[in-house]
């Protein structure tokens, strides 16, 4: 695979940035660091670093998810969204993790 095919992986792709919170989709390369991505609604462009989409969380922590996530589809996208504004179901169950004093 040459850099330019590696560099287009992201291009088409749909996602939710956190920091804007914004959606869009990846419209091209521009070169081997940046990326022109459009957000909508409304509808703008923006030359994106690759480093800013995938760095560890927004603040540079390790246990944050990548301030972007990326999806194959539209459809995709809303599913995830709808899924992680559900309320917690007050009978499911969960995990709790243990603590040592």
């Amino acid at each position: 695979m040459t850099d330019r095919a590696k560099s287009e992986v992201l291009v088409g792709k749909y996602f939710m940035a956190t920091d804007p919170h914004e959606d869009g989709i990846v419209e091209s390369v521009v070169n081997e660091d940046y990326y022109l991505v459009r957000f909508g609604p409304p509808e703008a462009f923006a030359v994106v670093a690759l480093s800013d989409m995938a760095r560890v969380g927004s603040t540079g922590n390790e246990n944050e998810p990548p301030p972007w996530l990326f999806f194959d589809s539209a459809e995709q996208r809303a599913k995830y969204r709808t899924w992680i504004n559900e309320p917690d179901d007050p009978n499911k169950p969960r995990i709790v993790p243990m603590r040592r004093h």
